[in-house]
């Protein structure tokens, strides 16, 4: 008995070696990075209510205390991040009701000094959906203009972001599309690095509402996500929706 438990132990070292430390997340799926997830977020999170949401079979939260909010995990961010820029650019999807006329952060990334590299804001003050990143110390905002996102009723977005070119979609319509300035997404770094949801960079800036499936995607084709939210793709540019 005591020898077989012997040379049982370096197969348990082995096990245990793979398994993530404590309040480590992990993600074996590099295609898909569910926010929540990835970030820790349960109904046991402090300040994070759980509700029915949109989507059944996932749960959507509304965050009360942003200040205990846990930032994504920084292995998982790292992996994130080289998959954006690998595929150049990157598919971001959420479904919001976000509380009338409020501005709230969906998406931000800060550095090491708490300096933001880059965010993703919904504007209901200005109805725009803006892209905002930062290059060396410089400020470049992309708005979306008239997306109606702030109106308290379930939205689904979807922006993609690929070379220098920025599209969102609300549901299955084409809003409307940019040239970046840049590939901001070439300067992220992950060292010291962290990304969170939901939570802005001033108090005014917080998301109020409900959020939900919050991910980030690659190895997709805009069109296959679409589709898979039940929109009928048919031609580019010809998106519309398919009521059944």
């Amino acid at each position: 008995m005591i020898l077989r438990s012997l040379n049982l132990l370096p197969i348990l070292l082995l096990c245990s070696s793979a398994l993530p430390q404590d309040g480590e997340v992990t993600s074996d799926d590099d295609t898909t990075f569910d926010l929540f997830d990835i970030s820790g977020i349960t109904r046991k999170t402090l300040g994070a209510k759980q509700f029915r949401g949109q989507d059944t079979d996932n749960p959507a939260y509304r965050f009360i205390r942003f200040d205990h909010l846990p930032s994504v995990s920084a292995p998982v961010l790292k992996q994130m991040l080289q998959q954006i820029q690998n595929n150049e650019g990157f598919v971001f999807v959420a479904s919001m009701r976000q509380d009338r006329g409020s501005r709230g952060t969906l998406i931000a990334m800060e550095g090491a000094n708490g300096q933001r590299q880059f965010e993703i804001v919904s504007n209901g003050r200005a109805n725009t959906l803006d892209l905002v990143y930062w290059v060396d110390g410089s400020q470049n905002v992309v708005s979306f203009e008239d997306v109606d996102l702030s109106d308290s009723q379930w939205k689904n977005i979807t922006l993609h972001v690929h070379g220098e070119n920025a599209n969102l979609f609300v549901g299955c319509s084409l809003i409307d599309s940019f040239i970046l300035d840049e590939p901001f997404y070439e300067y992220l770094q992950a060292e010291g690095s962290r990304m969170f949801v939901a939570k802005g960079s001033i108090r005014e800036n917080h998301f109020r509402g409900l959020l939900q499936n919050v991910r980030f995607m690659f190895d997709t084709s805009v069109d296959d996500v679409l589709r898979n939210k039940g929109c009928e793709v048919t031609k580019p540019g010809k998106r519309q929706l398919d009521f059944g």
